[in-house]
Formats: C-alpha cells, sequence, structure tokens
C-alpha cells in the first residue's frame, strides 16, 4: 500500500473519524492522518499481536495503540523523557537500527515520521525485516513532495538532520526494502502529488504512507 496526503480536507476527516471512534488523537494534528491509515490497517489485527514503534517519541502512536486495546507494546527511541513512565507498554532507549529483541519476535512494526531525520535506510529496513515474523507488517510514514525539496544543513530539529522525500528517493527505499523480504502489501504506482499539506521551517510538502509485508519465503 501507498498512500500520499493529498489534501488539508484528509487531515480534517481523519480528525474527525478518530474523535468520532473516541480514539487518542496526535499532538502534531496533521499526523492524525497517519493513524487514521495505521487504525484501517489493524482494525482486524489478533490484540494479543506484538507490535514495535521504532522511533516512538512523544509515544503518540503507543497510546493510540494502546487505546486499541492491543497488549503487547514496546517502544523504542534514543532517547526517553522521564514523564513517559508508568504507561501500558514497555519502553526501550536505544538506536531503532540496532535493537535489543529477539528476531521474528514482533507481528507489526510501526514507524511514523522517523526516517527523514537521519536514519540509514539500509539498517532501518535490515533491522525491521529481522524482528518481523514471517509475514508481518510494517508500517512507514515520511515526509514527501514529488520533487526534491532542499533542506540547508543548518535545520535540525529535534538536533537530528531532516530531508523531505522526493519520488526517486522513495523509489530508492522500496527497493532497499524489498532486498530484505519487505515487500509492499500492494504493488502500485506512488500517487502524484496534489497540494502542500504541511509547512515546517518554511519548507512546504506533504505526507506519504507505505505499508510493507515480509515475505514468507526468506
Amino acid at each position: 500500500m501507498i498512500k500520499v496526503l493529498q489534501h488539508c480536507q484528509e487531515v480534517e476527516a481523519a480528525t474527525q473519524q478518530l474523535q468520532k471512534a473516541s480514539l487518542p488523537t496526535h499532538i502534531t494534528t496533521e499526523k492524525n492522518w497517519d493513524q487514521w491509515w495505521l487504525y484501517q490497517l489493524l482494525h482486524d489485527q489478533d490484540r494479543q499481536s506484538s507490535i514495535i514503534d521504532l522511533g516512538c517519541g512523544d509515544c503518540c502512536t503507543l497510546d493510540f495503540l494502546a487505546a486499541l486495546e492491543f497488549e503487547h507494546l514496546h517502544g523504542i527511541d534514543l532517547a526517553m523523557k522521564p514523564s513517559l513512565q508508568d504507561r501500558p507498554y514497555q519502553l526501550y532507549e536505544g538506536d531503532l537500527t540496532a535493537t535489543p529483541f529477539a528476531d521474528e519476535s514482533y507481528d507489526v512494526a510501526v514507524s511514523i515520521s522517523v526516517i527523514e531525520h537521519g536514519v540509514d535506510l539500509n539498517t532501518f529496513f535490515r533491522e525491521a525485516s529481522r524482528l518481523l515474523k514471517p509475514g508481518g507488517l510494517l508500517f512507514v510514514t515520511t515526509d514527501y513532495w514529488q520533487t526534491k525539496i532542499a533542506v540547508e544543513s543548518s535545520i535540525q530539529p529535534f538536533g537530528l538532520p531532516w530531508i523531505v522525500f522526493s519520488q526517486p528517493e522513495i523509489e530508492h527505499a522500496i527497493a532497499c526494502a524489498s532486498s530484505y523480504g519487505l515487500v509492499l502489501d500492494r504493488q502500485v504506482e506512488i500517487p502524484a502529488c496534489a497540494e502542500s499539506t504541511v509547512s515546517w521551517y518554511e519548507k512546504h510538502y506533504t505526507f506519504i504512507a507505505l505499508v510493507f509485508r515480509k515475505s514468507t519465503e526468506l
């Protein structure tokens, strides 16, 4: 599956749908679009499934998954805030491309708006593939615009590098994932961009969501 956030109205609709379902919304309103697609992806998933959030940040996604009544949730990030304790999931501080978790220990891996911040795609997809059970799902979202948007090296959100992925870079990411047995759940073309839905550091872009499934033939 490949989805591109096309219009601002989609964010409003996603937010309304989450509120209607009495689900928590994201601290960044635009990311409600990401979580709405995650909800649709996992709506029928067994609630006993093991899920890892790679780059869990402020734990908005883990809170969302806990509200969906998933019981086996883990999150890892470079730095964990002391306030993020006593939650209904387990948190770990560390490198999301070199985690301490066992091989094939997760049914689902999630990474929302993370890989654009200096994450090496080769090690990211290799680690995600290692962690996932055969047939497991990887849900990734990131900043995106069809043509390249230059981001000055002086711009360091959260003290990390930042890029906005272009279409060729997303195509490269898909090929990289495939080399580790992670294939798009449905092979489709990357949708064209319509309007910029996000403005940050005076850059105007949108989001893309990708769903990979780990091959059962590895």
